[in-house]
């Protein structure tokens, strides 16, 4: 009977033991699974994390070759913005393109034959206005000044008409002549532009001056 009650004894604390190492068990396989199931997530973040890093270095370099194309472009446009403007403004340095005329406005003033001398010695004549776009087009550029420029206009005296060099008339729908108008002066007189209006003076005196030429 004493030997039945141990058997019994030993039976339960098997039993209990079974059970305990049973639960340590589980909480084992819980651990490993939970475990597994991190380092799982942890390489799917990683994998997803190395995808996001592929993407992002494919686009910048998308990015990098669409910059040096359009770099590429700028240098092109560059270059054929200079040989538009060689082909549409032909004018030397220091001149100013308009219409189909190229202009230069002196630096130093001197009486209006010197003026003519210096405008020809440069392939080129004294200011001629054949329009009111021309006559616009000086008035907006001396409107910065307020020295007289020479223009290729004269007449030998108040009885004669005005003549531009080339010897055409001048067309009086353009401008009046204003100033010493009815004076007469051995050296002729000259016609200057000041301000935006045109005046009558004697040829010696000294006045600044524009060429033009093609």
């Amino acid at each position: 009977m004493v030997l039945g009650m141990q058997l019994s004894q030993v039976s339960d604390l098997l039993t209990q033991e079974q059970a305990n190492l049973t639960h340590q068990k589980k909480k084992l396989e819980g651990q490993i699974s939970a475990r597994q199931q991190a380092e799982e997530a942890s390489q799917e973040s990683q994998n997803e994390l190395k995808e996001m890093i592929e993407t992002l270095a494919r686009k910048l370099n998308e990015k990098s070759k669409e910059q040096m194309e359009l770099h590429h472009q700028n240098l092109n446009l560059q270059e054929t913005l200079k040989r538009v403007a060689n082909c549409s403004a032909p004018c030397p340095q220091d001149w100013i393109w308009h219409g189909e005329n190229c202009y230069l406005f002196s630096s130093g003033s001197f009486n209006w034959e010197k003026s003519q001398e210096k405008c020809l010695s440069l392939n080129a004549k004294l200011l001629k206005i054949n329009s009111t776009a021309d006559l616009d087009f000086i008035q907006q550029a001396i409107s910065y000044s307020s020295f007289p420029f020479w223009m290729g206009l004269s007449r030998r005296n108040p009885s004669y008409p005005w003549l531009w060099e080339d010897g055409s008339p001048l067309m009086p729908h353009l401008f009046r002549v204003r100033g010493a108008v009815s004076q007469t002066y051995p050296s002729g007189t000259c016609a200057y532009i000041q301000r935006g209006a045109v005046y009558a003076e004697n040829c010696i005196l000294a006045a600044f001056s524009i060429c033009q030429k093609k």
